[in-house]
């Protein structure tokens, strides 16, 4: 009686403090309000919906996305058939459900996730009643954990806009997202988070765009934040898989398993700098980048999406989306498995040479590469000769051996870390992957290439894609990672008191 008392009496920005709140009573918060029933089908209300977001100009590949989820059921008499569903959506949706319609509403959802990401898309899911839906379709579907993370990805897209604040907190979203952001789903627990912050203008004072994804810490915290270390995974990562905990083989089995029974015995982490790193270093943020990449464009999510693949244009969206989560006002140290360090080298190099935005190099401690292909990758150069890709993408035509484009990131790179005196450590793999078949294994990144000639350089007997995926604190891994990083914390916080001091005495004269 007391809480709902309590609950009831509660302000808005109240409720997103407690919601951001660790451990916070869920008994704070009024249950969601009951969406008003609807009279046809969700999926045709999707339908409906994702229509009226169509616009001449809109990017081609929410057209694409929309064109795709249009199609899905049309016909009533095949809702209950796979007839009615198409593409890699069907793939998708028929390996999470076995309820027709639900697979058709998980693709809607996808469709609306991407839109969601245009602001004058999110004009009208707004005005469309789009959060209502959210609600309708969370109501019927709270048990799909895959609905649940489309649903909490599009209200972190809305989130974005402090104009759609007042509708998704009034639709009683608050009181799911302070559950989901506990969840022990990764994914739903980032989106959350991600959510929440965005809405507390209060605490925060940045903006977390799409594909920027705050790992640590994600509930509000009276300790300062001190530097920032930026993850940036690489081709067929993402930041819900690529840093994790390196898989165990359960006895007898032939594939790794996903973790659990280690999760229960709390002996596994899906997330090392999350449930590790934030804890062996106090006074940080850890954020998280998201990025699409694909080996092969029959496999790419956009057909359309070619000029977006390569890493200049991904380097400065990336760059950009940074800078509004207030990236370049403290130290920051950057991690990027594989591809994801030519990612960093290039933004590093964008900044650079933009006016506004030198900030972000020079306070830049540290860099941390996992197998980079500094030179190119073997796997590049295999799909090329050998056709072991069909219609290789941009990103692997990029990384092919002895690139003139590789060759000059990596020119601009040296020079920018003399310049700057920004410490660097490396790691290399001594393991084979395997590629397709049992018979075909290769360094996706040999020694030669992920050793940048800068730096301290590790060579670890483990694969390509474990270079990134410590077995446990105490591999060598995870100490040299942590070693690292805190002599860039130390030297970050050495430069911040020298700052202030020049600053101090600057004023005083």
């Amino acid at each position: 009686y007391q809480y709902r008392n309590i609950a009831q009496a509660l302000d808005t920005r109240t409720m997103i403090g407690l919601a951001r709140s660790q451990d916070v009573d869920p008994r704070f918060f009024l249950p969601m309000p009951k969406a008003p029933p609807s009279k046809v089908w969700l999926e045709d209300e999707y339908r409906t919906l994702i229509s009226s977001l169509q616009n001449e100009d809109l990017d081609k590949c929410l057209k694409h996305f929309a064109t795709k989820a249009l199609q899905l059921g049309n016909n009533a008499d095949e809702r209950d058939s796979l007839f009615s569903f198409g593409g890699t959506g069907l793939e998708f949706a028929k390996s999470v459900s076995s309820v027709p319609e639900e697979r058709v509403e998980i693709v809607c959802l996808q469709a609306l996730a991407s839109h969601s990401a245009d602001f004058r898309c999110c004009q009208n899911i707004i005005k469309m009643g789009g959060v209502q839906l959210l609600q309708q379709t969370y109501t019927k579907r709270h048990k799909s954990i895959v609905i649940r993370r489309q649903i909490a990805k599009t209200l972190g897209n809305l989130s974005v806009h402090q104009c759609f604040h007042e509708e998704i907190i009034r639709a009683g979203w608050v009181t799911v997202l302070s559950r989901w952001i506990s969840s022990s789903d990764l994914t739903l627990s980032l989106h959350a988070a991600r959510t929440l912050a965005n809405l507390d203008t209060d605490f925060v004072s940045c903006t977390y765009e799409d594909g920027v994804y705050l790992i640590h810490p994600i509930y509000r915290e009276k300790e300062s934040i001190n530097a920032d270390i930026v993850f940036v995974h690489g081709l067929l990562g993402g930041p819900f898989k690529t840093w994790r905990q390196q898989d165990r083989k359960g006895p007898g089995a032939d594939k790794s398993s996903d973790g659990t029974e280690s999760v229960k015995k709390g002996t596994y982490t899906f997330c090392w700098p999350k449930d590790w790193l934030a804890k062996d270093c106090g006074n940080i943020r850890i954020l998280s980048v998201e990025y699409d990449t694909d080996l092969s464009t029959w496999n790419a999510n956009c057909p359309f999406e070619t000029e977006k693949r390569g890493l200049t244009v991904r380097a400065s969206s990336i760059l950009q989306k940074l800078k509004k989560a207030d990236i370049g006002s403290r130290p920051i140290i950057w991690v990027g498995h594989s591809m994801g360090g030519l990612l960093i080298k290039q933004i590093l190099s964008i900044a650079d040479d933009t006016p506004g935005l030198d900030n972000i190099v020079n306070n830049t401690v540290g860099v941390l590469f996992y197998s980079t292909p500094h030179r190119g990758s073997s796997l590049a150069h295999l799909s090329n000769q050998a056709s072991l890709i069909v219609a290789p993408t941009v990103e692997v035509k990029e990384m092919g051996r002895d690139s003139p484009m590789l060759r000059r990131l990596h020119k601009d790179f040296q020079q920018l870390v003399m310049e700057h005196g920004i410490p660097c450590l490396s790691f290399g793999e001594l393991e084979k992957t395997q590629i397709r078949t049992p018979k075909l294994k290769m360094l996706i990144v040999p020694p030669e290439s992920s050793d940048p000639g800068i730096g301290e350089f590790h060579a670890i007997k483990t694969s390509h894609l474990n270079i990134c995926k410590p077995w446990d604190r105490d591999s060598e891994l995870y100490t040299e990672t942590l070693k690292f990083i805190r002599r860039c914390l130390l030297q970050g916080r050495i430069e911040n008191i020298l700052k202030a001091g020049m600053t101090f005495k600057d004023s005083d004269r």
